[in-house]
């Protein structure tokens, strides 16, 4: 399923990714004795370094998610005209730059950067750079072309962007928002029928009797307003990973 590339990093990615720079910086210097690895060390030892490396490490980052799908998750993203995965990063800079780029933490400065990238054609075809105050949900990476698939970070929930995206003919994939309690409206399973009208948070005891096999699809509306702007009935799948349940909503 196309949600295995929304999965977790494995356990000791980060380790292995200072792993890697420390392979490289010792490569490049090997009169050095690197052991560690601090933000000046890494801008000084690779201020001079040709922009190549830092090209291989971004593709080895990327491949990393290629590799995770399989020949039918592949198969799978043949169905759409095009597949993007929506994610940002923040970057701390200088105070002196506060002025220019605002952080969400007074005194201090950062900047936002907004990717959008195409698993089609494995390239960034867009790219934001705003003050790290800026929220995500300002990103607009929704075009009006039909048939595409979003896999989106969660930072950019809003119920505009999943309205926009229904309402232009793609499709989406983005965890569930933590302080979303969904209302169960259908369930594919004729023995919990009983389930619907009830909403995520009271079905602790359903969700325990499903942990050996691992999955749930529910049917659901994600506003609790009484008088919600958006109120189309969302898919949402329930993935067991980590001894935790992982959600995630979808009109796929």
């Amino acid at each position: 399923m196309v949600f295995s590339s929304s999965q977790p990093a494995n356990r000791g990615s980060l380790l292995q990714l200072v792993g890697f720079f420390l392979g490289a910086a010792l490569i490049l210097f090997p009169d050095r004795n690197i052991t560690t690895l601090s933000k000046m060390a890494v801008s000084k030892r690779l201020s001079n370094v040709s922009w190549y490396l830092f090209r291989g490490v971004y593709n080895h980052l990327l491949s990393r998610y290629t590799d995770i799908l399989n020949a039918e998750d592949n198969k799978f993203l043949k169905q759409f005209k095009e597949a993007f995965a929506i994610d940002g990063s923040v970057i701390a800079l200088s105070k002196a730059m506060e002025k220019v780029f605002e952080s969400v933490h007074k005194g201090k400065s950062s900047l936002k950067l907004n990717a959008k990238y195409s698993m089609k054609t494995e390239a960034v075809t867009k790219l934001q750079v705003t003050s790290g105050k800026r929220h995500d949900s300002q990103f607009r990476f929704v075009t009006q072309v039909e048939n595409c698939l979003y896999l989106i970070d969660l930072g950019y929930w809003s119920y505009t962007l999943i309205n926009k995206i229904i309402t232009v003919g793609s499709f989406f994939v983005m965890r569930l928002k933590s302080s979303c309690d969904p209302l169960i409206t259908a369930i594919n399973c004729n023995a919990h029928q009983h389930l619907v009208g009830k909403r995520l948070s009271e079905i602790g005891y359903f969700l325990n009797t499903q942990v050996a096999t691992g999955y749930v699809d529910l049917t659901v509306t994600l506003s609790k307003a009484a008088k919600p702007r958006f109120n189309d009935k969302i898919r949402l799948v329930g993935v067991f990973y980590e001894r935790e349940w992982r959600f995630y909503i979808t009109n796929i």
